[in-house]
């Protein structure tokens, strides 16, 4: 007998898990705040940016084990710069990436453009 299909699966009203929705509400708002000048990161963000992009250029898609190795590197530090936005953004995409059911592809998608963004942002700004 075949296992039975998870309720919010065949559900095509199924409304999106906390953490989902979480992790898209971050990364939405940061992508907004960034291109409207409102934030930008400090070096240290940067530099665990710069990691996480370098850990994914093989195959392009951002791990949840990528996204702690990057935390790990940001340590504490990286909670109190900027009132901790990127740090908390990537603890919000850890549990999305690590259940396939809750991932979703746009949140996935925008959040490596994202990274991307604050990977090759211009350090003269920074140090401004």
């Amino acid at each position: 007998m075949a296992a039975p299909v998870p309720t919010h699966l065949s559900n095509p009203f199924f409304l999106e898990p906390v953490a989902t929705d979480r992790a898209r509400g971050r990364v939405e708002g940061l992508v907004a705040d960034l291109r409207a000048g409102a934030w930008a990161p400090t070096p240290l963000e940067k530099r665990v940016a710069e990691l996480l992009l370098a850990s994914t250029e093989a195959d392009g898609i951002l791990t949840a084990r990528r996204v702690r190795a990057a935390l790990w590197e940001g340590d504490l530090a990286m909670t109190y710069e900027n009132y901790g936005r990127f740090a908390q953004l990537l603890a919000d995409l850890v549990p999305v990436l690590d259940e396939p059911e809750l991932t979703s592809l746009d949140i996935v998608d925008a959040a490596g453009e994202l990274v991307t963004a604050i990977a090759t942002a211009d350090s003269a700004a920074l140090a401004a």
